[in-house]
């Protein structure tokens, strides 16, 4: 916090908060859609008028492409806000803000099972037009209109992207789901764990710096403090995309630096939040990349593909989905221990979740495994909705065919799982995988 002692906020209009707020939704993004007529009408009077347009546009028109991605943290305020901070800069020609619920670095590739993944827990799109200074926007969140829920929205895909925007600056906040890869969400296993997080992270680097990239500079915005995981969690993952992308293809941010835990006005689940904080939070970020920007000549830069060396070793993206086949087991098994499930709004605003069981091994019917016990994950809610676990009955045996989860979208769902047997491989049914809906995929 030393860096931002003498940080002013930069005048942006803030959001009108309602008391009615606290009471009406647990989402942050349905608090934020329920007092937008609010915000339009109590900013009119207090957000500072915008230079004219006839005043700058012949500066931007050799000016800076920027494209900036979010998850649901966006949503709750961040990538509107980032968003109008840059449309300010006299460098920037152009920008174009995706924030999609429920998204990790995969989610934006065209790699399987992600090609057609679509959300339906939020989409906000910011697009730049050109020769107008009005940005075309699609907002499709939580309480637009009272009870409305969001429709499915494909995500978008960076490859497109790249080729039809030509951006030169990429910011890219996300990491929060990425979290759910680590079963107890407190113990870090390197030796696993790392390999775990490289298949969500690396490809998406891959694309970013291939050689049909237009990519100047990358800046990677990791989450804030997150009330749900320990801190070795969050230390793991910013080191590993820290070392992923080494030191000169892009500027990663540690947002915990920026904010003090907990946050006003913090959602059920200890990571969403709203309002000033939130604010804060996309002002100190665009501090540090506006003027890093400015004191850079952008236009004589090379993209990323042409000024970093290449690669000691080829970068191959691969889905998680894409696993051998051999990684197949049947077995017989006792029920042993129920992990309670998380109630809706421990994980709203996405749709899914999980919750562990385990099971005493009776017998390998097919495949390979050696331990006694096995850690299966078996879907509590599906699109919002609460899926029946009543047939499974501590001392009840059972067959099941199962898979390793972490090769499945499953991998990232929130999940939850009180057995302490963070040892344990987790492991899904083949005919729980199937239940994972296209028309509401999100992770």
């Amino acid at each position: 916090m030393d860096a931002f002692t003498d940080f002013k906020v930069i005048p942006l209009a803030r959001a009108t908060r309602s008391t009615s707020w606290v009471k009406a939704s647990t989402i942050c993004i349905a608090v934020i859609s329920a007092t937008s007529r609010l915000d339009a009408q109590s900013t009119a009077k207090t957000q500072p008028t915008p230079a004219p347009q006839q005043t700058s546009a012949s500066n931007r028109d050799h000016g800076i492409t920027v494209l900036i991605l979010g998850d649901s943290l966006s949503l709750c305020g961040f990538g509107k806000r980032l968003d109008q901070h840059f449309r300010e800069m006299p460098e920037v020609k152009a920008v174009f803000t995706y924030m999609t619920c429920a998204t990790q670095p995969l989610s934006w590739l065209k790699n399987k099972p992600y090609t057609t993944v679509k959300s339906r827990c939020g989409f906000w799109s910011i697009e730049s037009v050109p020769g107008s200074g009005q940005a075309k926007e699609l907002k499709d969140i939580y309480g637009m209109r009272r009870g409305s829920r969001p429709k499915a929205h494909p995500v978008p895909k960076l490859e497109d992207l790249l080729a039809q925007i030509r951006p030169d600056i990429l910011v890219m906040q996300t990491g929060g789901n990425l979290f759910d890869l680590f079963t107890d969400h407190k113990t870090v296993r390197p030796d696993r764990d790392a390999s775990e997080v490289k298949k969500f992270v690396v490809p998406f680097i891959s694309k970013a710096i291939s050689p049909s990239s237009s990519l100047k500079k990358i800046y990677w915005v990791a989450p804030p403090v997150s009330g749900r995981v320990s801190k070795a969690v969050q230390d793991f993952v910013l080191e590993q995309i820290r070392l992923y992308f080494g030191a000169a293809s892009a500027t990663v941010i540690d947002s915990r630096t920026l904010l003090t835990f907990p946050y006003r006005h913090t959602e059920p689940d200890h990571e969403h939040f709203i309002g000033e904080d939130m604010d804060l939070w996309a002002d100190k970020v665009f501090a540090l990349i506006g003027p890093d920007l400015s004191s850079q000549h952008l236009a004589s830069l090379k993209p990323l593909s042409e000024s970093l060396p290449p690669p000691t070793a080829p970068i191959q993206p691969s889905a998680p989905a894409e696993a051998p086949a051999n990684k197949g087991l049947n077995v017989s098994a006792r029920l042993v221990f129920k992990s309670k499930p998380m109630r809706v709004e421990e994980f709203m605003p996405y749709q899914e979740s999980m919750v562990g069981f385990v099971y005493d091994v009776r017998k390998v019917l097919s495949g390979e495994y050696d331990e006694p016990q096995i850690l299966v994950m078996h879907p509590a809610y599906i699109g919002l909705k609460k899926q029946s676990l009543r047939k499974y009955r501590i001392g009840r045996t059972y067959k099941l065919r199962l898979r390793e989860l972490e090769d499945t979208s499953w991998s990232t769902v929130k999940r939850r799982d009180d057995s302490g047997r963070i040892d344990l491989q987790p492991y899904i049914q083949v005919e729980d995988e199937t239940k994972y809906p296209e028309a509401n995929q999100t992770h």
